[in-house]
This record gives C-alpha cells, sequence and structure tokens, in this order.
C-alpha cells in the first residue's frame, strides 16, 4: 500500500469514526413519519387511571389503531398523584411502571408514542413556589430515566397546556425541562409549546429553546363555540378561511424559525351537528396534511369520542382523519326532492382519478357503493331510498397510482310517508297503554330516537326505538335520551279531567318527561329511584282533554336514564293529583369556571334536595350535596368540557349547562 492510499483510508477511518453507528431520526424526518395520529384521552391523566369515563388501557387498542392506518400515538398522563410531595419526590414505581408498560405496547408495533406531563395543575397554579418546581424537575428527571434507552420514536411533552402560567414561566419552565431531559436523553425529541391552552397563538409568543431536537405542538378547537359547546353550524366561507388561515401562520411561523409543528389536539364534540362536524374534522386534517403538520385527533372516548374501545368499533371521523386528502372530493351535499330521491352534489379538486365511487350507508349499518361515475362527475341521484330512514353519503375518488381519496360524509333523513295505529285502530281512553305499542310511520313521524337501531334488540326490531324485554314477560323503553319522543293515536270516548300515569323504572332517577294531546300539555313528570331498572313506579299529572280521536305524544325533556313500562289514563277525581307551584330559586356561578362552581338555594318550604353532574353525554360523574345557602363544589378534577348540573327540589328539577376549563 502506497503513502495515498494510506492517507486516503486513514481520512476514511476518521470520517466514519465521527458518524453515530446508526442515523438519528431528526424532527424534520419524524413530522413526515408521524402522519395521522390519535389521543389516548381519559385514560392515564385522570387522578387514577380508570377514574373517568374510560376503564384502564388495554393492549388491543394499538392493534385497532394500527389495523386503521394511524402512525402517532400520543398518551396524556398524568404524575401529580402518583408522586411523593416531599423530596425526593418519587414517582410510585407501580405507575412507572404501569406507563411504561402502555408505552411499550405503542413501540412495539411501531408507533411514534408521545408522552407528557397532563393536567399538572398543582404546578400550574403554584408555579412561583419553588418546591413546586423542583418537584416537577424531579418527575421529569424520573421520566428520562427510565425511558433513556427505548426506541427514538418516543417522544417527551414538556406540559400540556399551562393554562394560568405567565409566557416567561412557560419559557424557564421549556427551558429547565430541556436541560433535564438532555443529560440522559441527548437525542430525543422533546415538544414544546406556548402558555395558556396552547393555541398557535401561545405558540408563536413562546422564546424557542436552543437545540436540535425540538418540535412546537399547538391546540385547535376553533371556533369553540362549535367544536366544544356544539351551538350553530359550521362550514361558511370565512369560517374556513379562518381555520385555512391559521394552519398558514403555524406553516410560516415552522419556515420561519426551522421547527417542525404537530397539532396534537382537535376536534369537535359528538353532539355538533353531524354535517357540520363532519366538515370540520375534514379541514383540520386538509390543513395538516396540506403544510406536512403531523396531526393527533383528541379522543377522549365520552364527548370526543372516535374510537369506541369496548366495542372495538370506529365513529365517522376515523375515515375523515386517514382518508381526507386536499385533491379528494369536497364540499359534499344533499338534497331530498320528489319526497324520497337524495340529490348529492359535490367538487372535484383534481383531475387525475379514473372514477368516483358513490357510497351509501342506511342507518346503523355499513357504507356500500351504490354507483360508479366518470372522474368528471359532480353530482348523483339516489331513488332507491325508503321513507323513514337516515342515510350517510360519501363519494371516493380512485386513480390506482394513489391511496383512494374520500370525501367526508354528509347525512340526510327521508321522512316517512304514512301513520298508522300499531293495533289497526286508535287507542281507547280510559284505558291503558303499553308504552312499547306506539305508532307506526318510523322516525320523524311517530317517533324519534337519538339513535338509529334498536339497540335493546327486542319486540319491534325494525324500529329504532329501544325496546327491551322484562322478566316479568312483558316490554319496556328503554335506553332513552333527551329529546326523544313517542306517540299513540288515541280516542277518548268522554270529554272531561283524566289523569294520565306512567309506570317507570330508574336506579337513580332524574328524569324528566311530559304529555301532549294535540296542542294541550302535562305538567313535567319527574322519574323517582326505584332501585333498579324494572321496579316500577306510577307517577301522574292530570289534563282536561275533549272528546274524539288525537295523537298522544310523551315527550323526554331529560333522560338521566329510566324506562317507561306502561301508561294508565283514567277519568280524574277532584283529589287525584296535587300540582305544587311553589318554584325553588337556583343559581349557579361563575360559568364558565376552572376550579369551583357555586350552587346558590332557596325555597320557601321544607324540601328533599340534592344534585347531580352529567358529561354531555348523559353520563352522571357526580352526585353532589347540597348545603342550605352556597355550596362550592371542586371542579379541579374534571377534564374540560360541557357538563350538566341538574339540582332536584323535590318534583321540581332546576337544570343548567356550565363550562369546565381546566
Amino acid at each position: 500500500m502506497n503513502r495515498v492510499q494510506t492517507s486516503f483510508l486513514a481520512a476514511v477511518l476518521v470520517l466514519f469514526a465521527s458518524l453515530p453507528a446508526s442515523a438519528q431520526l431528526t424532527p424534520d424526518q419524524a413530522i413526515i413519519q408521524m402522519g395521522r395520529g390519535i389521543n389516548l384521552g381519559n385514560t392515564l391523566e385522570p387522578p387514577r387511571e380508570g377514574d373517568w369515563n374510560n376503564g384502564p388501557a388495554r393492549e388491543y387498542y394499538f392493534d385497532d389503531f394500527k389495523t386503521a392506518g394511524f402512525a402517532t400515538v400520543r398518551i396524556p398522563v398524568r404524575w401529580d398523584e402518583h408522586t411523593q410531595d416531599a423530596p425526593p419526590f418519587a414517582v410510585e414505581e407501580a405507575w412507572m411502571d404501569r406507563v411504561e408498560e402502555v408505552v411499550d405496547w405503542g413501540l412495539s408495533r411501531d408507533f411514534f408514542i408521545i408522552i407528557n406531563g397532563h393536567h399538572e395543575d398543582w404546578l400550574k397554579a403554584g408555579y412561583a413556589n419553588n418546591t413546586l418546581r423542583a418537584r416537577y424537575d424531579s418527575i421529569w428527571s424520573q421520566i428520562a430515566v427510565r425511558f433513556k434507552d427505548k426506541s427514538e420514536k418516543l417522544f417527551f411533552e414538556i406540559i400540556n397546556e399551562p393554562y394560568g402560567m405567565t409566557v416567561p414561566q412557560v419559557d424557564d419552565l421549556n427551558t429547565r425541562i430541556l436541560e433535564i431531559v438532555r443529560r440522559t436523553n441527548p437525542t430525543r425529541i422533546v415538544i414544546f409549546s406556548g402558555n395558556e391552552w396552547s393555541g398557535a397563538s401561545q405558540l408563536f409568543a413562546a422564546r424557542i429553546p436552543t437545540d436540535d431536537y425540538l418540535m412546537g405542538y399547538y391546540h385547535s378547537y376553533d371556533p369553540w363555540e362549535f367544536a366544544g359547546l356544539a351551538q350553530g353550524t359550521w362550514g361558511s366561507v370565512a369560517e374556513r378561511a379562518a381555520v385555512a388561515a391559521q394552519f398558514q401562520s403555524v406553516a410560516n411561523w415552522s419556515a420561519t424559525h426551522g421547527i417542525p409543528v404537530m397539532n396534537s389536539e382537535f376536534g369537535s364534540v359528538r353532539s355538533a351537528d353531524f354535517n357540520s362536524r363532519m366538515a370540520h374534522y375534514a379541514a383540520y386534517v386538509e390543513g395538516c396534511v396540506t403544510h406536512n403538520i403531523a396531526c393527533q385527533a383528541w379522543d377522549d372516548g365520552g364527548d370526543f369520542e372516535i374510537y369506541r374501545r369496548d366495542e372495538r368499533a370506529w365513529n365517522e371521523a376515523k375515515d375523515i382523519l386517514l382518508h381526507t386528502y386536499p385533491d379528494g372530493p369536497t364540499d359534499i351535499s344533499a338534497a331530498i326532492v320528489s319526497d324520497s330521491i337524495v340529490t348529492l352534489q359535490w367538487t372535484n379538486r383534481s383531475s387525475s382519478f379514473f372514477r368516483i365511487r358513490v357510497e351509501r350507508r342506511a342507518g346503523s349499518g355499513t357504507f356500500v357503493p351504490i354507483a360508479e361515475v366518470p372522474p368528471s362527475t359532480t353530482q348523483y341521484a339516489d331513488s332507491t331510498t325508503s321513507g323513514g330512514v337516515t342515510y350517510y353519503y360519501r363519494v371516493i375518488a380512485e386513480s390506482g397510482l394513489v391511496s383512494p381519496r374520500y370525501s367526508y360524509p354528509i347525512r340526510v333523513r327521508v321522512a316517512p310517508w304514512m301513520r298508522s295505529s300499531f293495533h289497526g285502530s286508535p287507542a281507547i281512553i280510559p284505558g291503558v297503554i303499553e308504552a312499547e305499542d306506539f305508532d307506526i310511520g318510523g322516525e320523524g313521524l311517530t317517533y324519534h330516537d337519538t339513535d338509529e337501531s334498536n339497540v335493546a334488540g327486542a319486540y319491534r326490531l325494525t324500529e329504532a326505538v329501544d325496546i327491551e324485554a322484562r322478566s316479568d314477560g312483558g316490554f319496556q323503553v328503554a335506553y332513552i335520551e333527551s329529546g326523544e319522543w313517542l306517540e299513540y293515536s288515541v280516542d277518548v270516548q268522554e270529554a272531561g279531567d283524566y289523569l294520565v300515569t306512567a309506570y317507570v323504572a330508574s336506579l337513580d332517577g332524574g328524569g324528566q318527561f311530559g304529555f301532549g294531546f294535540d296542542g294541550r300539555k302535562t305538567r313535567t313528570l319527574s322519574v323517582p329511584s326505584t332501585g333498579d331498572w324494572e321496579t316500577l313506579s306510577p307517577v301522574s299529572r292530570s289534563i282536561s282533554l275533549p272528546q274524539g280521536q288525537q295523537t298522544m305524544r310523551v315527550s323526554v325533556f331529560s333522560a338521566f336514564p329510566f324506562n317507561i313500562d306502561r301508561y294508565v289514563i283514567e277519568k280524574a277525581s277532584a283529589t287525584s293529583v296535587s300540582e305544587n307551584s311553589v318554584t325553588p330559586e337556583v343559581e349557579m356561578y361563575p360559568n364558565p369556571m376552572r376550579e369551583a362552581l357555586t350552587i346558590s338555594y332557596s325555597h320557601p318550604v321544607p324540601a328533599f334536595v340534592r344534585a347531580e353532574l352529567f358529561n354531555i353525554l348523559g353520563q352522571r360523574v357526580r352526585l353532589i350535596e347540597i348545603q342550605s345557602g352556597n355550596t362550592s363544589v371542586s371542579m379541579t378534577d374534571l377534564p374540560k368540557g360541557v357538563y350538566f348540573v341538574r339540582v332536584y327540589v323535590d318534583e321540581h328539577i332546576v337544570e343548567q349547562q356550565i363550562v369546565v376549563r381546566q
């Protein structure tokens, strides 16, 4: 070997010695690979796992995430309840083991995994306290040591939504925690944000730490009135432009500072207008894909549910999250002509596809193709519908070269066309009417039910009303939700005053409903607790009825679950029903709130008083003991969102919507 060869070989060896054993994943590479993700929300961030609406995390979740096509799972984690309050601030070994177990489920399936400090309100409220800062430092030091040898696909997010902290405080926190992590994880990707609710503008205001392995994150539920409170609709030109402008501003900031960005929480509550909600999800996914912003939709198993964990099934938003692209069909709309023909219109944004497939879903079924049309087609008429059925439509553009491009789905209901009595003739009054024998006609004509199938699976299987079998051989209407109603054709034999009695069952009580007869209405009836779902109790109201055929409607004002077995309608005596007219005075404030709600109560006569707190799905999350005067109720352990407080004063019920902002 000559001198030149020797020198060249030495240079090569020096070069290779200076390189890492394997290429380190950079933030710019990671942000592309992370793509579309989902949150495992309300799972490891309650005070104790399983405290809220979900049970403990299960390994099969990650199988279902993988099968669906997600690449990233964000796992919010609360450390406060599992960490000592005094030095050395040790994290419970069992909790660290549990977090590691869930993280490993994701990493073993090749997901990008994000863990953080979530709902660490003690730090946000007391950041000026040296001891509290030292406690959070210790928590992250322990996390960094425990996970230092994990895959580079595990990322650390410094803190979730540091509401209440100032910009300088969050800047200090980001710098300090990053330094702690770097002692044991020199190249692990760390994610930072701004203060308050970690919006885009707060990220822009934050000081960027000096580091080569950083990403920024922001959250967006804009506009909150629609996305979080389910008010009105969404999708106007101005509303879409506002979302697009926010994405452009994030992309501009990212390019200017060389910091990749993710939107790690977005979505809209399930109670929001369906068609608007689908368009809202699509706009956010499209914005992320357009600007190379990784995204993780918020899924808490409750108000923002996407994955139905116990059923191992998905809601409509899943396909939007995974199959929305900027060149796919959009602006889909539906209208009904000639009573039963559904006309669809949409906008195509690419000429590179060779066909468009139109798919339809009836009720709670699955999407099936109903037509294939040329790629330039922008409308379609479906004449094969049936009355009384809710349909969902979507269009899918296909090219064979890239993955199919889905439009978001659109929902439309074809009204029923004819009503008839269940037994062939109107029910006679006075008499007994079984609750399950409502009129034939279908959704929107003779009843309204919030889901699209008989989930209890008894008696009238083709109707959406939930009917279950009783152990005594009969049936009852069950799984009742607020806003539902049932109608019955009746024939009143003689004009006069009648006592209308419903036989109801409820484990906890609290439901409210009423009777109407062609515009005449009873006062509201309140459902008592009967101890279980079959033990019946009568509740009654009086009403004056004219002679002749009419329609009786049973309207549910607030469910708080109960069942109805039958109605007994008889001529009333002078002492049939006592109509107490004393109205309680109840106030609830502040609203919105972060820490505590005050319930102020007064009543001119002695009464039995209690209160309950429900989430937006009608699930009771707390019983509240009401004291005379003012009662303060802590809200610090609840996730942010919309709730309903119901105060019971004897037969009266006062309900108010409240907003918790953590």
